[in-house]
């Protein structure tokens, strides 16, 4: 038994492991004691939320969810928003010990786990998953589960994705007689040389972004994963950057900035705009780009319909790979109800549950079956989407140490790897081998 559940069994005997223990030892279990017994468990739990569209909106779905789960259970979920801008560090306290419900709508496990150390924040539920989560390999995906687990113990349920596709402005690749989008690093600077415009030493229009994300580390990731790298060792104490892979990665991407001219060169600053860019025209293509964007171009920009399209990853040197993130439902050390939760994450799970969340949110889900329905079937679009999943490469890394590694900002050991080695046209080596030293440095301090 892993040490979270001794612990949750210390705080609550479950049910099940009550009614066994006492048929071994008593014989003829009166029914009236199992009545009282089952009297005696929670009849309530606390569940904790991100809104995901508006906050009213979305807990009035959970708090409908809840109704039925109380209904079919007798449990009654106690349900709180929490706003994003306190999200991050809500989790965090209560990885550190603080504040917590029985269960939360969580992410950023692998660094919450960290934290916690077995004691506080994210509780591992290994033990009840054949029983309460079978079949998970069927039903999710490979990606998804993969930012539900650490150091080899499973936390909970993955339920709601950022997956990132690439996307080309179709009537600019039609005018340059190119009839699908780029499928390798080779031909993504082909396509982008022949859609990058110029007047005079003025950029009207640049062939290609390396993604629409604001945080420019998340827009190396993919192709550092396609030429075939790992930021750090499956057990998150070893810095895996200064390698070929990273060596290839940065100087591909220096080499669209300057050698091709077919990149913005401000594509680290704040400022930068690629969405507004790519809907302006001014933009042909990027490499990654966030789901919630393109269903904001469907949305919002209907007058682009038919002029825009989503493809898989490219093919990079070694493999395809897409950014992919996801957030999970999972218990929390020091809940009394720990059965009681369960049943709730189980409910929640269930595929027309989560049919109902992915069709209110119009989020990407982690589960195969809803992302075969109808709902997620019916447009060239969100097909891409649903085939980019089988590329996902985890966003998530085995250390608490990643959000500070990754930090997309000045100061940040990628950010300024990238900022020198790509921009400032450093040398790429000595780029590589300062912050493979920084990384390790934050690596050994946990």
């Amino acid at each position: 038994m892993s040490k979270a559940l001794k612990k949750a069994v210390q705080q609550q005997v479950s049910r099940r492991r009550f009614l066994q223990g006492s048929a071994a030892t008593v014989g003829g279990l009166a029914l009236g004691s199992q009545l009282n017994f089952a009297q005696a468990q929670a009849s309530s739990i606390e569940f904790w939320s991100q809104p995901y569209g508006d906050a009213i909106e979305w807990k009035r779905l959970l708090d409908g969810l809840a109704a039925q789960f109380a209904d079919e259970t007798g449990i009654d979920p106690s349900v709180e928003i929490i706003n994003w801008p306190n999200a991050g560090q809500t989790w965090l306290l209560a990885a550190q010990g603080g504040a917590h419900p029985d269960v939360g709508d969580m992410y950023w496990l692998h660094s919450n786990a960290g934290i916690g150390a077995g004691e506080n924040g994210p509780m591992p539920i290994t033990d009840y998953k054949d029983e309460y989560f079978p079949n998970l390999e069927e039903r999710f995906f490979e990606s998804a589960l993969t930012d539900v687990t650490w150091n080899g113990e499973f936390y909970g349920i993955p339920w709601r994705g950022d997956i990132r596709p690439q996307i080309v402005r179709t009537d600019f690749l039609a005018e340059a007689g190119y009839e699908t989008a780029p499928d390798t690093w080779e031909e993504i600077t082909e396509y982008a040389k022949a859609l990058t415009i110029r007047d005079g030493d003025n950029v009207t229009r640049w062939g290609f972004s390396f993604g629409f994300s604001s945080n420019a580390v998340q827009q190396l990731m993919p192709y550092y994963w396609q030429a075939g790298g790992e930021f750090m060792s499956e057990d998150g104490e070893t810095a895996t950057i200064d390698n070929d892979a990273m060596r290839t990665t940065l100087s591909w991407m220096r080499d669209l900035v300057w050698e091709h001219g077919v990149v913005d060169p401000n594509f680290m600053e704040a400022s930068y705009t690629p969405l507004d860019d790519f809907v302006a025209g001014t933009l042909a293509m990027s490499g990654s780009v966030p789901d919630n964007n393109v269903r904001r171009l469907e949305v919002d920009y209907p007058e682009l319909d038919g002029s825009w399209a989503l493809e898989i990853p490219a093919m990079g040197p070694d493999n395809r790979a897409a950014y992919s993130g996801a957030g999970y439902w999972g218990l929390l050390y020091g809940t009394e109800n720990v059965e009681e939760a369960l049943q709730w994450v189980e409910f929640l799970s269930r595929d027309e549950n989560m049919q109902a969340i992915t069709e209110y949110t119009s989020g990407v889900s982690p589960n195969k079956n809803v992302m075969a329905s109808d709902f997620w079937q019916d447009r060239d679009w969100k097909k891409k989407i649903v085939e980019t999943l089988e590329f996902g490469h985890t966003s998530q890394h085995p250390s608490p140490a990643w959000a500070t590694i990754s930090a997309g900002e000045p100061g940040g050991i990628i950010y300024d790897m990238m900022f020198n080695a790509v921009v400032k046209q450093g040398d790429i080596d000595a780029e590589i081998a300062t912050a493979q030293e920084r990384m390790q440095a934050e690596l050994d301090k946990v």
